[in-house]
């Protein structure tokens, strides 16, 4: 019941500070655009934390797919390939993450750190003398209907894996004791890296409706991000060491919250 008091909590404490104006449909609509993409993100950073890990390339991981993904949209002439190269570098950026961690056995926030360093070089590079916009025709993905059916068919499927597919037990096997989850037999290498792809990928669907929302990319474009989907974990009582404390509901109820307590504190003056 924690995530669910704390997301009261900060309702009641706004809602009253701003005399209401937290609840206004414009600021309820607001405050929905930017869950979706903190929820998107952080259900794949859940399989991290779940086993104790840490990815902070999520933010700057919405950047490069943005970048990439809109200049290989300009270059083909194709909207759809934006959304393509996308997917892919998430997928790119998990598995470099994950095999740096696993097979190479460096800790998961220095091999991230260090990423996410390289990763905002990169996007600095290209973007400091260009400017890339979104195609016309891919505005009908920043609409709110199809925005929410999106995130619903989003959290039924990672609620699936989690729950009813080996991998989630696994990775949340692992969190609670990974020596255990060796001498069990299952290849922890392999769940590792399946789990850091699922983080960079989620990351990257977290960049394309970014990327919507914006109609463009910049060189700043998802700076801090992590953070916030890292907050929106935590605030809701994920627990840092992983394990079977992680819950996707969790972050259901933790992402609103930390979105309406920006939110209300921007409407507070």
């Amino acid at each position: 019941w924690l995530p669910v008091l704390i997301f009261v909590l900060i309702l009641v404490i706004f809602s009253v500070a701003t005399g209401g104006a937290l609840l206004t449909k414009t600021n309820l609509l607001n405050i929905f655009n930017q869950s979706v993409p903190t929820i998107l993100a952080g259900m794949g950073m859940l399989f991290v934390a779940a086993m104790g890990g840490t990815d902070i390339t999520t933010g700057v991981v919405v950047a490069l797919a943005g970048c990439f993904g809109l200049m290989g949209a300009e270059a083909s002439g194709n909207s759809f390939v934006f959304i393509m190269i996308s997917v892919l570098i998430g997928i790119g950026s998990g598995l470099l993450l994950g095999y740096v961690n696993a097979k190479r056995k460096v800790n998961s926030f220095m091999a991230s750190l260090a990423l996410m360093i390289a990763y905002r070089a990169i996007v600095n590079l290209i973007m400091s003398n260009s400017a890339y916009y979104l195609p016309d025709n891919l505005y009908v993905l920043d609409g709110t209907a199809f925005k929410a059916v999106a995130l619903v068919i989003m959290i039924v499927v990672i609620i699936y894996i989690w729950k009813f597919t080996r991998f989630g037990n696994y990775v949340r096997g692992i969190g609670e004791n990974e020596v255990a989850m060796k001498f069990a037999g299952v290849n922890v290498d392999k769940v590792k890296i399946a789990a850091f792809v699922v983080s960079g990928l989620m990351a990257a669907i977290a960049g394309i409706f970014t990327v919507v929302r914006l109609g463009g990319t910049s060189n700043t474009m998802g700076s801090g991000f992590e953070m916030k989907v890292m907050m929106a974990l935590y605030i809701a009582g994920v627990p840092v060491r992983g394990g079977e404390g992680s819950k996707v509901y969790k972050l259901l109820f933790g992402a609103p919250a930390i979105i309406m307590l920006e939110n209300g504190l921007v409407l507070c003056g």
